[in-house]
C-alpha cells in the first residue's frame, strides 16, 4: 500500500482546479463590479448649472465651528456671492488672488461666502489662505443639486430675494475674468501660475 505517490498526484490537481475556480471567480467579481461602477449615476453628469433668475432656497450647511446653520439672502439688503472650493482644487488655488481681490474690494457691497464641496483638509486650508469670508461644508445633495454645483471653482451672486443673479462656472481666466470684472467694477489681478 504505498498510498504517498498517489495522493501527491492528487494535491496538486486539487489545488489546481481551487486555484483555478478563485480566479474565475474573481474576475467575475471584478466585471460585475466594473459594471455597476459605469451604470452608476455620477453627480458631476447630473448638475445642471442654474440660470439666472431662477429662485433658490437658502442653504443648509456646516460651518467651520461644526454647528450646522442656514444661510438665508434676505437677513442682509447686500447680495450673497457664494464661492465654491474644494481644498484639492488646482484652479481653485490659482484663482485665489482673485477671490481675494474681489473680496477685498467689494466687501462692503457684497456678503462672500465660501461653500466647499470636500470637508478633507478644509479647515488646513481655510488657515493656510487666511480667508476672509466664512467657509462652510456639508452640503446637502438636494442643495448641490438645485444650485448646480459641480465643479470648482464656481461663483454664484444671489439677490436678497433669493434669485440667481450671475453664474459662473471655473477659474476667473479669459472671458470669465472679463465678466466678473465687468460685473463687480473691479480689475483682477489674474491666475497664479501653474508652476507658481
Amino acid at each position: 500500500m504505498d498510498s504517498g505517490p498517489q495522493n501527491s498526484a492528487v494535491r496538486p490537481k486539487r489545488t489546481d482546479g481551487l486555484l483555478l475556480l478563485l480566479l474565475v471567480a474573481s474576475l467575475s467579481l471584478n466585471v460585475y463590479l466594473g459594471w455597476r461602477v459605469r451604470q452608476a449615476p455620477s453627480p458631476r453628469r447630473s448638475v445642471v448649472k442654474v440660470s439666472v433668475g431662477v429662485k433658490v432656497n437658502p442653504v443648509d450647511a456646516t460651518g467651520m465651528d461644526g454647528r450646522q446653520q442656514t444661510i438665508s439672502y434676505n437677513d442682509t439688503d447686500k447680495p450673497t456671492v457664494f464661492y465654491v472650493l474644494s481644498p484639492s482644487c488646482i484652479w481653485c488655488e490659482r484663482n485665489r488672488k482673485n477671490i481675494d481681490e474681489l473680496t477685498r474690494a467689494k466687501g462692503n457691497d457684497f456678503r462672500f461666502v465660501g461653500l466647499s464641496l470636500s470637508e478633507e483638509q478644509l479647515k488646513e486650508y481655510v488657515e493656510q489662505h487666511r480667508l476672509n469670508f466664512p467657509v462652510y461644508t456639508g452640503l446637502k445633495p438636494d442643495t448641490i443639486q438645485s444650485l448646480g454645483l459641480g465643479g470648482t471653482p464656481q461663483t454664484i451672486v444671489i439677490s436678497p430675494a433669493g434669485s440667481v443673479l450671475k453664474n459662473w462656472a471655473g477659474a476667473y481666466r479669459e472671458q470669465t475674468q472679463r465678466e466678473v470684472e465687468d460685473y463687480f467694477q473691479v480689475r483682477l489681478p489674474g491666475l497664479i501660475s501653474a508652476d507658481h
